[in-house]
C-alpha cells in the first residue's frame, strides 16, 4: 500500500485584488498560512509513512480567473504522477495536523471519503449549510444542479439528515479506482464554473461540483468524523483542540487566528 498527500497554494495578483485580511495583503496571509500547513502535513506524511506533495504553481488548472484556482484540487484525478499511490489526501493549505492517527487506516472500503457540510455541528448542535433553512439558497443549488443534469440526493441516516450530499473538500481521501473513474466521468470543470447564469461563489466552486459529480456516476462517498476536517467557530478553544484531528481555518478571518494559534504555540504538534 503506497499513499500520498497532496497541497497547493497558488498566489497572484487576482487573488489579491478579493481584498485585506484584517489589514494584511491576502496572498501574504495565505501563503504564511501556507508554508505551516505544509509543515505540519509534510511531518504527519513522514508519521503515517505516505509521500507529500507541495506545489505553487497551477498544473491542471491554468486559469486567470480568481477563484478559478479552486479546481487545481482536481489535479489529484488527472496528473498520471498520483496513479502510482494507492490512495490520496487532498488537504487545503489552511489546515494544521492535530493528531498522530493515521486517516489512511479510515478509508478501507469505498471511494472517496470526507466530511459532508451537513454533518459539519457548530457550537449550539445545529448545523451551517444555508440551503437546509434558506429556500433562496437551495433554489440556486437546484437550479444549478438541474443544468447540468445532476440530480438532487439528500443526506439521510447515519449522517446528518439535509436536503443535498456536498463533501467539504478541503479535505479528501481518494482512491486510485475513484480517481482513474473521476479521469474518464467526471464533466469539464470549466463547463460548469463558467456556464451561465452565474450564481453565489458557494454553488460555482468545487465543492459541489465534486460533490454533484459523485452523486451523479454513484460514487461510493463514505463520511468521517467532523474531527477530521474541524473548525475553530465551532466550539471553544479548548474543546477544539481537544478533539480536532485536522485543524481547518476556512474563511479570510480565520486565517489570522490560525496564525495567532500558531504564534500561541497552541499546536503540540506544530510548535514554534
Amino acid at each position: 500500500m503506497r499513499n500520498a498527500i497532496f497541497q497547493y497554494m497558488i498566489v497572484n495578483d487576482k487573488v489579491d485584488e478579493r481584498g485585506d485580511i484584517e489589514g494584511r495583503k491576502r496572498t501574504e496571509v495565505y501563503q504564511e498560512c501556507a508554508d505551516l500547513s505544509r509543515k505540519s502535513f509534510e511531518q504527519y506524511a513522514e508519521h503515517v509513512d505516505a509521500d507529500h506533495h507541495y506545489s505553487d504553481e497551477a498544473v491542471y488548472c491554468k486559469d486567470d480567473h480568481s477563484t478559478a484556482i479552486l479546481f487545481e484540487c482536481l489535479r489529484v484525478i488527472y496528473d498520471p504522477m498520483f496513479d502510482q499511490y494507492d490512495k490520496v489526501l487532498f488537504a487545503d493549505t489552511d489546515i494544521v495536523v492535530n493528531t498522530d492517527e493515521n486517516i489512511f487506516d479510515l478509508c478501507e472500503d469505498g471511494d472517496v471519503f470526507g466530511v459532508l457540510e451537513s454533518d459539519i455541528v457548530t457550537a449550539n448542535g445545529g448545523g451551517y449549510n444555508s440551503w437546509d433553512y434558506k429556500k433562496s439558497t437551495l433554489n440556486d443549488f437546484v437550479s444549478k444542479y438541474q443544468m447540468h443534469d445532476i440530480p438532487i440526493i439528500p443526506s439521510l441516516p447515519p449522517s446528518r439528515p439535509s436536503k443535498l450530499t456536498i463533501l467539504n473538500t478541503g479535505v479528501v481521501v481518494w482512491s486510485r479506482e475513484a480517481r482513474l473513474r473521476a479521469r474518464e466521468l467526471f464533466m469539464d470543470w470549466k463547463e460548469w464554473f463558467y456556464a451561465k447564469p452565474e450564481y453565489h461563489m458557494s454553488v460555482m466552486n468545487d465543492q459541489p461540483f465534486i460533490s454533484g459529480q459523485l452523486m451523479k456516476h454513484d460514487f461510493d462517498l463514505v463520511t468521517i468524523d467532523q474531527t477530521w476536517n474541524d473548525s475553530p467557530h465551532y466550539a471553544s478553544e479548548e474543546e477544539f483542540f481537544e478533539k480536532a484531528k485536522f485543524c481547518h481555518y476556512t474563511g479570510g478571518g480565520w486565517k489570522i487566528l490560525m496564525l495567532d494559534h500558531y504564534h500561541s504555540n497552541k499546536f503540540r504538534l506544530l510548535p514554534r
